[in-house]
This record gives structure tokens, sequence and C-alpha cells, in this order.
């Protein structure tokens, strides 16, 4: 005798594929642990410089920065166009992760577009370049704590809170070389180790 599914079966088939979806890993591990680990390397070698401890003046942090710039959207250029699609793309955690990431790349791009209209139009100082990096560190904070608490990832939440804390000791140290110290510290523990960490848990291929 042939079982003929009910309209409750279902609707909770439909329900399970709903929820499963919903609960797809997290798809943006390449990005953080690409541009944390860029960003690492860029404060760090930003300190080195402005302290003088690698020999080079001052004048070289425009080509480190445009170097870094440029490495950075030509490796997100290089994730997206190399690296194929995978399953969960469409879940909740995984559009949230990618609209508010994006919306934290616009705000950036506004903030540095006006810091250097301060300097070319207004005669403005550096300053607000050594703003920038709690700005960057509590964009970092909002992402990932957003992220996680939409998509249930504790890891993702703590490095938030983590990014939140930094950006309270890198508004403290500004003015002074040591918030770029912050800035990598940060960088590497709230965005590159979670990236990795999100890498691990990616399905291998799209089903």
């Amino acid at each position: 005798m042939t079982h003929t599914p009910t309209l409750s079966s279902d609707l909770a088939y439909i329900r399970d594929l709903a929820e499963a979806g919903e609960n797809a890993p997290l798809l943006g591990g390449r990005f953080l642990a690409w541009w944390g680990g860029l960003m690492t390397l860029a404060y760090t070698g930003h300190f080195l410089i402005a302290t003088k401890a690698v020999g080079i003046g001052p004048e070289s942090l425009w080509s480190l920065w445009a170097t870094v710039t440029g490495l950075g959207i030509i490796g997100q250029f290089a994730l997206q166009a190399f690296f194929p699609s995978k399953p969960g793309e469409s879940s909740t955690g995984n559009r949230v992760q990618s609209v508010v990431w994006m919306s934290a790349g616009f705000v950036l791009f506004a903030y540095f577009i006006g810091v250097i209209g301060q300097i070319m139009f207004l005669g403005g100082g550096y300053t607000g370049f050594y703003w920038s990096v709690p700005v960057v560190i509590g964009l970092y904070g909002l992402s990932q704590f957003v992220t996680g608490l939409i998509a249930g990832h504790g890891a993702l939440k703590f490095a938030g809170l983590a990014a939140f804390a930094g950006t309270a000791v890198a508004a403290m140290m500004t003015g002074t070389d040591f918030v770029w110290l912050a800035g990598a510290g940060v960088a590497f523990l709230a965005v590159f180790v979670p990236g990795l960490m999100l890498l691990r848990t990616e399905p291998a291929t799209t089903v």
C-alpha cells in the first residue's frame, strides 16, 4: 500500500528545509581572513614607519596605503571571481553578513574621502587618519556582532565585543603612534582569526 503524504507532513518538510537554509554556514570567511590579514600588516607597517623603526621616512606612508588599497580591491574581486558559489549563500546570516560589511565599506569610503578632501582643499592636518582607527575598529565590531547575533554565531559575537573594547583603547591612543598597534591587534583578533574559523566550517562545494 502506497503512503500518501499529508499536508502536515509536506509543511513539516518545507519547514525543515527552510530551517536548514537559515542555519547554513557563513561563507564570508575568506573575505574576513583576507582583509583582516591585510589590515594587520598595514597597521603594523604604519607603526614601524611612523616610529622610524625600519629606517623609512613618513613620506612612504602614502605608498604603503596606496599599495594596501590596491591589493585589497584586487584580492576582493579575485575572491569573488575565482571561488565557486557554495550552498547557503541566500541564508539570512549570509545575506546579513554581506550587507553589513558592504555598508561598513561605504562608511569608510565616505570617511576617507572627507579626510583627504580636508587636507587637499582646507589645509587640514592628518589627525583624521589617526581617528580613522577607532572608526574602522568600531565598524569591525558592529559588523561582526550584528552578523553573529543574527546567525547565532558565538565566536563572531565575541569578536564584535572585543572590537568594541578595542575601539575604546584606540580612542585613548589616538594622537599617538600606538593607535596603529591597536588597529593591528584588533584586525588580527577580531577579523583575521574569525575569518579562518569560518573557512573551516564552509561546505566543500555547491550541492
